[in-house]
């Protein structure tokens, strides 16, 4: 509980810092606890180009392949899901750091 309290908190610092809308629909999602979409490491590599700044609004899994450089921000990860990111040369965050990170980076992509 503490950890959501945290996590929110720093999303809705991140929307009033910056104003952009992307950070206030992550609190949105995260404060109704809707966010529990799985996305495999598959989708991430069909759907995002190499490079790309990553939200996903859910679980992140290890199945499939990952042949892409991307940043993820998601609220929990898998451990295959995780080394699987790191191993591409990517970055697997928890949303509260990526926000931290990230909040003024441009062309950030949802999935759910």
């Amino acid at each position: 509980m503490i950890e959501k309290i945290k996590t929110l908190k720093v999303l809705k610092n991140a929307y009033r810092e910056t104003k952009r809308p992307i950070w206030r629909a992550v609190y949105k999602v995260g404060e109704k606890n809707k966010y529990n979409h799985v996305v495999n490491i598959s989708k991430l590599d069909r759907l995002v180009p190499d490079g790309a700044y990553v939200i996903v609004l859910g679980r992140v899994l290890g199945g499939g392949s990952l042949n892409k450089k991307i940043h993820v921000g998601a609220f929990s990860y898998s451990k295959s899901g995780k080394e699987k990111i790191n191993k591409a040369g990517g970055e697997a965050l928890l949303i509260d750091e990526f926000a931290e990170k990230y909040k003024d980076q441009g062309g950030i992509i949802i999935v759910k």
